[in-house]
């Protein structure tokens, strides 16, 4: 984004906030009811040590119910800085916001850059709520709504890393737009942010419930899918090819979408990224419908199979519903992601992707017999942990190993791939990750956090 002088350039984050916060206000999904609060652009309140008026970027006036006068304000300074906003430029805020409402007022600034350290400091000791814009054209989840309009903090675990991408100038967002800094915690979540601030001495519990929406209005967004639905999809998508065992030709499944659907493949695409130890290795675009694949050394035929299968999938389950773009990398290929990390809707996107794409490769009923024509070939037996067991010990993991590259090779898969396929069809228990205490069912629904 360019800017012809310093005043377009702030003026253009004052615009993103605004727009963000009056769309979920206007449609009643903000932390403040709608009828009880107005948010204003660039409005004046009188100063008695000015004798005149103070403009600020942002305001939201906040009304207790049959109140014609707001009983509380909330202002909001952008700083759209090539560099970390100093310690001095909050100082300067605060005393202004004194100036106006000292007693019923709370204070955000909101910046592209990051903040210096004793900026941070000193936000927190003055109930100062910080907030850090990054583009979402950046992030490898790029979605219609905002992440963080959607999100809640669910667990305290991702406050190191909000707390980075508050002060680390090179910090690169992959999912959230916003990070933030209330007076009590470090969040992705826009509802707690103003949640926070507001009962942080401005509001007693019961006059903040009268004032605010449920926080129901902020369920996960996309669907939950039993697993027997995902494979019940694949199957059909599968019966169009014709398919009858054995490898799936992704080719056919390729072209039948693109005379559905206008669905278009572009392989061996040259990254424009610098060598990295996790390179991207697909990505879709929604508009128009694209999937890349892209050229990485060194080439992994099942690893490159299981991308255009997880890109696949996000088609097929018509997830353009909900995201704009999404890119994927390796660590994309992992069953329990944490939730607090991408928040839920995406956990929950790359979830149903991922055995989908899994069931696509490898067909239920397919890999069932299999396996278990395999484990008897082997002679491995079900000790009480399940069909195919695997930990640290050697006998395990020679067990794991011999399995799984059968299936590898009769399906054209990566391990990753196969693993995932295993554990989800309850084929395999893993506890060499250390004791993971979710399911894959319990992420797929939502239910777990951690």
């Amino acid at each position: 984004m360019k800017y012809s002088s310093t005043t377009k350039k702030g003026d253009a984050l004052e615009r993103i906030i605004l727009d963000l916060l009056q769309s979920e206000i206007e449609a009643d999904r903000f932390y403040l009811k709608k009828d009880q609060c107005r948010i204003f652009w660039k409005k004046g309140y009188f100063s008695k040590d000015r004798g005149s008026e103070i403009v600020f970027d942002v305001a939201i006036e906040v009304y207790l119910p049959g109140a014609k006068e707001y009983s509380l304000l909330v202002l909001v300074e952008c700083k759209n800085y090539g560099h970390r906003v100093p310690v001095d430029d909050a100082e300067e805020f605060f005393t202004k916001v004194q100036q106006v409402a000292a007693a019923n007022c709370k204070a955000i600034i909101a910046s592209t850059a990051a903040f210096q350290d004793g900026t941070v400091k000193y936000a927190k000791s003055k109930g100062i709520g910080l907030l850090r814009y990054f583009e979402p054209g950046n992030h490898k989840w790029e979605l219609h709504r905002s992440l963080s309009i959607t999100n809640r903090t669910p667990v305290a675990e991702q406050a190191e890393a909000i707390a980075s991408a508050l002060t680390r100038e090179e910090f690169a967002s992959q999912a959230f737009d916003l990070y933030m800094q209330s007076p009590v915690r470090e969040t992705n979540s826009l509802w707690n942010f103003f949640e926070d601030l507001l009962l942080d001495d401005a509001l007693t519990p019961a006059l903040a419930r009268s004032i605010a929406n449920s926080p129901g209005k902020l369920k996960c967004r996309v669907p939950f899918l039993e697993l027997d639905d995902l494979e019940s999809t694949a199957m059909d998508a599968l019966t169009t090819i014709g398919y009858a065992g054995g490898e799936v030709n992704l080719d056919a499944l390729c072209n039948h979408e693109a005379l559905r659907t206008g669905l278009q493949i572009e392989k061996n695409v040259p990254s424009s990224s610098e060598p990295t130890a996790n390179p991207i290795l697909g990505r879709i675009l929604f508009e128009p419908r694209t999937i890349q694949i892209y050229a990485v050394d060194p080439v992994n035929r099942g690893r490159d199979r299981f991308t255009l299968a997880h890109e696949l999938a996000h088609h097929i389950l018509d997830h353009g519903r909900f995201l704009i773009r999404e890119s994927c990398d390796d660590s994309d290929f992992n069953l329990l992601r944490s939730m607090s990390a991408v928040g839920s809707d995406v956990a929950r996107l790359e979830l149903q992707a991922n055995l989908l794409a899994a069931s696509l490769l490898m067909p239920r009923s397919f890999i069932a017999t299999d396996f278990h024509r395999i484990v008897r070939t082997l002679e491995i037996s079900d000790r009480g942990f399940g069909p195919l067991y695997v930990d640290d010990q050697p006998c395990n993991l020679r067990n794991f190993d011999a399995v799984v590259g059968h299936l590898m090779e009769r399906y054209g898969v990566s391990r990753a791939a196969a693993k995932i396929r295993l554990e989800s069809m309850g084929l395999l228990r893993d506890d060499r990750r250390r004791s993971d205490p979710r399911s894959i069912q319990s992420i797929l629904a939502g239910t777990v956090y951690a």
